[in-house]
């Protein structure tokens, strides 16, 4: 019994000897370490002290089966078992349970174990799947010999070949033929001296289709620092300029009427200064407002209302030179900038402007929509000489116009 009893303090996991009743016959020195009582505090104590109800359910569900089947010999384990310290704190643990008898009684050995950590691992391993699995980024795992171990699902759909036929093959299947051994020799020789490599590549899709994506490979290492594996991401570099420029044009354009918002006015209206500026040459500031918009909205509602502004922006586009630049404000507000216009150019641009608004609009309804137009304006270097001041005076003007009936045009007059 005491060779019995020094093999059992030797081991390092929690020990225990339980009988049929769930009473704790024994317990070695490990189970202090994990559950806070000396073991002369167990002995005679319930099983289920330590975990409450799970291990004496277990014990028990054991114990029938292994006297239904006497001659099975094999642990049982479970794996979802929480732990009561002496605290009454509450940790992961993993029990495996063996039958051990002595003469005619029969006994259960309990080897009890902290599972903190293999649960912590768990829990990462099943994030960095999850991560793996659904990220719009390709991912390839290769051997150190570049054949492929793992892809993910955005892996499968950038190149159309499907696991089953990339796993095992050689990362030179996809190449696409555009880039020379000199071109391989410099990635490799990145990738051996520190570890990792990015930088543009074009690369060939099953259906023989070259396309141009974003490479970033880093290399896996073992404890000992040597390479044991290869991980490229990829991004697809149409869609990354797709992207670009969806929220290139978010941020510079407005949603509704597609004409450039404030933001990208602004940066216009101030090139246009400077070039004005330094050639001598004059331009135009046109502030816009279209009449009976309000009543369009409160009576036929804010989707028309939304209609209505396309039509008119589209309208507005329709007389507007290359070098104009026409923005929405907000609203049912408007400004064109004019570049190296004259006066009697704005008057007939003004004047146009307002008979091509004032013609009904034909928005599928019963009946057409008809707004009007006011429009006011300053010139370059006639009424100011810088921006601010002409953006003022020009809505200045337009004021006048809206005041004194509307549906027509005024020039600034200081």
């Amino acid at each position: 019994m005491r060779v019995f009893e020094k093999i059992f303090e030797a081991v390092p996991d929690g020990l225990l000897v339980v009988d049929t009743a769930g009473l704790i016959l024994y317990a070695n020195g490990a189970l202090e370490s994990l559950f806070g009582y000396a073991p002369d505090e167990l002995i005679g104590q319930p099983v289920e002290r330590l975990t409450p109800h799970q291990l004496a359910s277990a014990h028990v569900a054991y114990r029938e089966h292994y006297q239904t089947a006497p001659k099975t010999r094999a642990m049982g384990a479970s794996n979802d078992l929480l732990g009561c310290r002496k605290d009454g704190s509450l940790f992961p643990v993993d029990v495996m349970l063996s039958p051990l008898d002595i003469g005619d009684r029969k006994q259960t050995l309990c080897v009890v174990r902290d599972a903190t950590v293999r649960k912590e691992i768990e829990e990462k391993l099943t994030i960095a799947n999850t991560v793996f699995q659904s990220t719009q980024e390709g991912i390839v795992v290769t051997d150190v010999n570049c054949r492929i171990i793992a892809v993910n699902p955005a892996f499968e759909m950038a190149t159309e070949y499907s696991k089953k036929e990339l796993l095992g093959q050689h990362m030179r299947v996809l190449r696409s033929g555009r880039h020379d051994d000199f071109f391989y020799r410099r990635m490799w020789d990145s990738i051996l001296n520190t570890g990792e490599w990015q930088g543009p590549i074009w690369n060939r899709r099953k259906n023989g289709e070259v396309y141009h994506e974003w490479l970033s490979i880093s290399t896996v290492r073992d404890r000992d620092g040597r390479p044991i594996q290869y991980v490229g991401i990829t991004t697809d570099m149409g869609r990354m300029n797709h992207v670009e420029t969806a929220v290139e044009r978010l941020a510079h354009y407005d949603a509704l009427t597609g004409l450039p918002n404030r933001l990208l006015l602004n940066s216009r209206i101030q090139k246009t200064w400077e070039r004005a500026h330094r050639d001598g040459k004059p331009f135009a500031v046109m502030f816009l407002d279209l009449d009976g918009f309000k009543a369009v909205n409160d009576t036929l509602g804010h989707p028309v209302g939304d209609e209505l502004l396309k039509v008119v922006a589209t309208r507005l586009r329709e007389n507007m030179r290359e070098t104009d630049t026409i923005a929405r404000l907000g609203g049912d507000e408007f400004l064109i900038v004019l570049e190296d216009v004259m006066r009697d150019d704005i008057v007939a641009l003004a004047q146009q402007l307002i008979e091509r608004i004032s013609a009904p609009f034909d928005l599928g309804l019963a009946e057409p929509v008809c707004v009007g137009l006011s429009l006011g304006w300053s010139h370059y270097p006639e009424h100011a000489d810088n921006v601010p001041a002409l953006i003022r005076q020009a809505d200045e003007a337009l004021y006048q116009v809206k005041r004194s009936g509307r549906g027509a045009w005024r020039e600034y007059c200081g």
